[in-house]
């Protein structure tokens, strides 16, 4: 069914007679395997209508949409082709919902056919792709932009369509000319159509060396905004995206170079990552900081440029980012509130007057005393009846389970490790309830990193700092001897936590001296 849309009554007030930003986007980014709801690629249609509602209520007007039709491989088949018609109901949900609909597609990268046999939401780009080198390889060139444009005719219900300039796609030495090409190509599938540009690193940057960011962005970004400029006609936009903080990635270079270039009052500016970095292993994150320090910046733009969006790879999980960037985008006044004050607000918006959810929003920050044993439960029994919370994909309940869970692990972590074992058993014992806390919450999202639905458990899946806390532990329980891992083990397969070889496996790796 249609996703029917909301009355503005319903909206979070915000200053809309002088609005930071016209334009204020969140870009859904779809690449991502993870379990529902969790991944956007793991949403139905009435994931992403219930996000558009929440998104309208934030006070957004325009979502962008990474469907990852890069992951039909060549030719396109009748089945994928049936899939990516399926999204042309998902952005008319967005339309109906008052919301600007945006579709992201990569330039010049596939995945290879090895991917076709799976069914579309269990597919994974960066598990899976090729890169196809327009300017090297032809023919290759000329069947790899049919297929994009056949894939474009088919989504052509979208208000406009972003090409990024790399990360993924593109390659070291390629001529921004050939951007162009893509872009070109792009507008005559869907002719009378917006193609919009995004500047992340620039065309043809070597990413393939000492690190994806080893190399400068400038002089590709300085080349791309050139070629763009001399080339693109009409009434063109661009979207040039920044990184979370500068000295990190490509820092404001885009924005700095679209500045320079003269071409602002044609941009709306990607403040990428400051409501969730990415990728990132799922968890509950709070970076109000960024999110202050990114809008501050680029406010000197907000009555020059088209608008500003943000962007989230799990966004249930950062809700209060999201809510707190969508805040500050419409009336910066936002901005200068506490995080205390944002947390209780959102809060309050969700129907918690009493502001349950704040200790497991922030429970990654807190020390074990401020986790009372009884928390969970109480998050648990929430009723979250606001229309607001009712628009959360997965649903309210869904919401509280997920945010119970992770204060669970976060909270048997800290009370398996908090003190140094005294006993072999004690250290076996503390060992497994740790490992076990952070691998529970593992199951609950199952998230893979650039990997395959199914691939076995790593640490590398959940968030670093969580196991060094557990690594810092098992570094102690190693004066114990090597009798400590088996034991360990023996305890986390008699929970099902792990099969038993798996688990030695993931055990030892934790510290060579455990496992030795």
């Amino acid at each position: 069914m249609n996703a029917p849309p909301l009355s503005s009554e319903s909206k979070i007030p915000a200053d809309e007679r002088n609005p930071a930003f016209k334009r204020r986007g969140f870009y859904l980014h779809g690449a991502w395997v993870m379990e529902h709801p969790f991944s956007v690629r793991s949403w139905q249609r009435q994931d992403f209508a219930a996000m558009f509602r929440l998104l309208h209520l934030l006070g957004f007007n325009a979502v962008m949409i990474w469907p990852t039709p890069e992951t039909a491989p060549m030719p396109l088949s009748e089945e994928d082709a049936a899939t990516l018609r399926g999204y042309r109901d998902v952005f008319d949900d967005a339309k109906a919902n008052g919301l600007e609909c945006w579709l992201a597609y990569c330039p010049n990268v596939i995945s290879k056919d090895e991917v076709r046999h799976l069914p579309w939401k269990d597919r994974s780009l960066y598990a899976s792709k090729q890169v196809i080198r327009l300017s090297d390889e032809p023919k290759a060139a000329e069947a790899y932009l049919d297929h994009r444009r056949s894939v474009l005719c088919l989504l052509d219900n979208a208000d406009a369509f972003v090409v990024i300039d790399g990360d993924p796609g593109g390659y070291a030495g390629a001529p921004p000319e050939e951007y162009l090409r893509i872009l070109r190509s792009d507008q005559s599938a869907v002719p009378g159509k917006r193609v919009i540009p995004m500047i992340w690193n620039g065309w043809g940057r070597d990413t393939a060396g000492e690190g994806y960011w080893s190399t400068p962005v400038l002089p590709t970004v300085r080349a791309s905004l050139e070629t763009l400029k001399s080339g693109m006609s009409g009434e063109w936009e661009l979207l040039p995206g920044r990184s979370h903080r500068e000295g990190w990635a490509n820092g404001r270079v885009p924005v700095a170079e679209t500045e320079r270039a003269g071409l602002i009052p044609r941009s709306t500016i990607f403040c990428y990552e400051a409501i969730e970095f990415e990728p990132s292993e799922p968890a509950a994150v709070l970076q109000f900081d960024l999110i202050r320090q990114a809008l501050k910046q680029e406010s000197q733009f907000s009555s020059v440029a088209k608008g500003v969006f943000g962007n989230a790879q799990q966004p249930v999980m950062v809700l209060p980012n999201l809510y707190f960037f969508a805040r500050g985008a419409a009336n910066s006044d936002y901005l200068e509130k506490t995080d205390s004050e944002v947390l209780a607000d959102f809060a309050r918006e969700l129907g918690d007057a009493e502001g349950v959810l704040i200790p497991a929003w922030s429970c990654l920050k807190l020390s074990l005393r401020d986790l009372p044993s009884d928390h969970a439960q109480k998050v648990r029994t929430l009723n979250l009846d606001t229309e607001l919370a009712k628009n959360i994909p997965g649903g309210p309940q869904r919401y509280v389970e997920i945010l119970a869970a992770q204060f669970e692990s976060r909270r048997g972590l800290l009370a398996a490790t908090e003190e140094p074992p005294a006993t072999a058993e004690q250290a076996a014992q503390s060992l497994a309830a740790g490992a076990a806390a952070l691998i529970r919450w593992w199951h609950v999202h199952h998230y893979v990193g650039a990997g395959r639905k199914g691939d076995p458990f790593q640490w590398r899946f959940l968030r670093e700092d969580q196991v060094r806390t557990l690594r810092e532990h098992a570094t102690r329980c190693a004066a114990f001897g090597p009798g400590v891992i088996t034991q360990a083990t023996e305890l986390l397969a008699s929970e099902n936590i792990l099969q038993f070889d798996e688990a030695s496996q993931r055990l030892s790796e934790l510290t060579p001296a455990v496992g030795s």
